[in-house]
């Protein structure tokens, strides 16, 4: 157990050391690595020293000074330096004093290489961590502890007096007010044995996330399948959500859930968000399901969405495309510019085309068995002339039927030449020609084509019953503080890729918009399962995920991206990234990509060698160094018993 004596002394600097966890003496030292002397009694009395664990080094028997923080990195073979061979005999020699009863040879010696990590000292009476030493010729005979309990949580969890005053103001800016909201997430773990430094009357050392760190940041979390990518945002998805309730403060969440665990529950995880937080979460999916909005769009009424999504899907398939087709897949419906209009009467006579062209479009959809929304009438304006002539008894400005439209359509091909004719030709433009052929099913020059049958096999991408776009909708949620689970786990992967770049980018416009008109946009957090998927290493800078990445902090978005592969995240987003959270990676060449950021080159081993799920690094804005951790356990039982109002 630790010394009460020390842990409850008023000096925070002494409070680090515990004597009963003293390892060994520092034999020598330089600006990046230290060299320690140890034996195996004094690891075994310390529980054990394990690989990439904490050491702290300080003068013995005085109140320190300063101590040493250093990161064991692996052992070291005896010198044949003369100098420090008899530096270390003379250490040697101190060890009965430390070690009882036991003779100089008993001890079974050895050394411990070292990195130094930074220099604990007091400034103004507050603990202080440079990230470096300013003076090593002194170092040799500290004595070394491994700290652990309490002395290891004041480490783990240290936050410089600057970063906490920047981290209160940004909390203030961001609207949050008080203490700053820090969650544990997780206890120290070094090793994937942990029978010794976790084990029977080791005290472990909690790890807490400030929340702040992850509100308008960039978050990486990489690991293989099943090792604890999913626990581990679902953790985050929990710590924002408490920071929203706990201080009255809208955070609107979004997780791109390509396999679907964070919509549904699952046998290894026992829970899901959406069952955690029901009356918060909204679900959507590309495909109708219970329990699930619709993710996608009206196509009657989001004419260039819906006609966007069928070029997609055409593009995408094996079907024969005749010269009608291919005019389909290269339309544009955007309506008329007045600006580029010579006159008022052309500008109303090309928007009548217009929607001549937009009402032979939706009554070729309902052709093809599109439902029509409900009380949804096929509208648009035709010349009394040309009114006359097709069918006097309608008058398709009020409004027609599916069947109505279909047979004013018809009957408008059977005297198009008397049209033209009286017309010049101006009654109607070459897209509406094309529509009118794939809806009758017939070419210019009479043959027959399958026309909107093509169309037929995508009927389930249309949502009959949507009257505003869904971007808008999902924009609104996450404005109300909602959490938003995209289902993509179902549905053609193209569109998947087209629907979540969209939704991003009118997340990001929307918010810019708001930030550039001079107010506050909402908080928004965007996770993004398998990234690799969505978030192409290769994509232009001006793409959606760059451009977020880049940009999207003034906007009040975050993002975390989850996925197995480093080396495929764009190079300009991981450069952007403040937080990177690691479990275990399989190969060199991407734990070569890792090691390019912050100090995780000293976990190198370790990443490719323990598998164990939820063993994470973490290095995270606050945190001067990378932390390794043990992930708690996402417990939906537990996150709904606080979601309810309890402890």
């Amino acid at each position: 157990m630790s010394n009460p004596a020390q842990i409850l002394s008023p000096d925070p600097l002494a409070r680090l050391i515990q004597k009963n966890q003293f390892i060994g003496w520092l034999g020598a030292a330089d600006f990046e690595r230290a060299l320690v002397l140890t034996s195996d009694v004094w690891k075994a009395q310390a529980r054990g020293v394990p690989h990439n664990c904490f050491l702290l080094a300080a003068a013995d028997g005085t109140a320190p000074e300063e101590i040493f923080l250093l990161r064991v990195s692996g052992s070291a073979a005896p010198s044949a330096d003369a100098e420090l061979q008899a530096r270390l005999e003379k250490l040697k020699a101190r060890a009965p004093a430390s070690g009882g009863e036991l003779t100089v040879e008993e001890f079974q010696f050895g050394l411990l290489q070292g990195r130094v990590l930074g220099t604990f000292y007091l400034q103004d009476g507050r603990l202080r961590l440079g990230s470096d030493v300013e003076n090593y010729a002194q170092a040799a005979g500290l004595a070394v502890y491994r700290p652990e309990g309490a002395a290891l949580e004041a480490i783990v969890n240290y936050l410089s007096p600057a970063r906490r005053a920047a981290a209160e103001e940004e909390a203030r800016r961001l609207g949050l007010q008080g203490e700053l909201p820090r969650f544990a997430i997780g206890t120290v773990r070094y090793a994937s044995t942990e029978r010794r430094h976790r084990g029977e009357g080791a005290e472990r050392a909690v790890f807490h996330l400030n929340a702040v760190d992850f509100l308008a940041r960039r978050t990486a979390v990489f690991g293989m399948t099943r090792t604890g990518k999913s626990n581990t945002v679902k953790k985050l998805v929990s710590v924002v959500k408490h920071t929203s309730d706990d201080f009255k403060l809208k955070i609107g969440q979004i997780i791109y859930d390509l396999n679907g665990e964070y919509a549904n529950a699952n046998q290894q995880d026992k829970g899901s968000i959406a069952e955690v937080f029901p009356g918060e979460t909204v679900r959507y999916r590309m495909m109708p399901t219970p329990g699930f909005e619709l993710i996608l769009n009206n196509f009657f009424q989001q004419i260039a969405e819906g006609h966007s999504t069928l070029r997609g899907l055409l593009e995408a398939s094996k079907l024969a495309r005749s010269a009608d087709v291919e005019a389909f897949l290269s339309m544009d419906f955007a309506p008329p510019n007045k600006e580029d209009c010579s006159s008022d009467y052309e500008f109303q006579r090309q928007t009548a085309l217009h929607q001549l062209k937009l009402g032979a479009y939706q009554a070729m959809l309902a052709r093809a068995g599109y439902e029509l929304p409900p009380d949804f009438k096929i509208t648009f304006e035709v010349n009394p002339g040309i009114r006359n002539k097709v069918n006097p008894s309608v008058n398709p400005a009020d409004g027609l039927t599916a069947t109505q439209a279909y047979e004013w359509f018809h009957l408008a091909r059977q005297i198009q030449d008397e049209l033209i004719t009286s017309t010049g030709g101006s009654w109607i433009e070459p897209d509406t020609n094309v529509l009118m052929n794939l809806l009758l099913q017939k070419n210019d020059q009479g043959g027959y084509i399958p026309g909107f049958r093509l169309l037929q096999p995508f009927k389930d991408y249309h949502a009959p019953n949507r009257r505003t776009d869904v971007c808008d909708e999902i924009y609104n949620h996450l404005a109300d503080g909602k959490i938003v689970i995209l289902d993509l786990s179902v549905g053609d992967p193209v569109q998947r890729e087209r629907l979540s770049k969209r939704i991003a980018r009118h997340i990001f416009r929307s918010s810019m918009a708001t930030f550039n008109a001079g107010t506050h946009p909402p908080h928004i957090v965007i996770y993004v399962e398998e990234a690799h998927n969505l978030i192409g290493r290769y994509e232009a800078l001006t793409e959606i995920w760059p451009t977020i990445a880049k940009e999207g902090a003034k906007a009040r978005i975050a993002v975390v991206y989850a996925t197995q592969e480093v080396s495929s995240i764009h190079p300009n987003i991981l450069a952007n990234t403040e937080n990177i959270i690691v479990s275990h990676l399989n190969n060199h060449n991407e734990i070569s990509e890792l090691a390019k950021y912050y100090d995780f080159s000293d976990f190198a081993d370790s990443i490719i060698r323990a598998q164990d799920v939820g063993f994470a690094r973490v290095k995270t804005l606050s945190n001067p160094f990378v932390i390794p951790v043990q992930i708690d356990k996402f417990d939906p039982e537990k996150e709904k018993t606080r979601a309810a109002g309890g402890k």
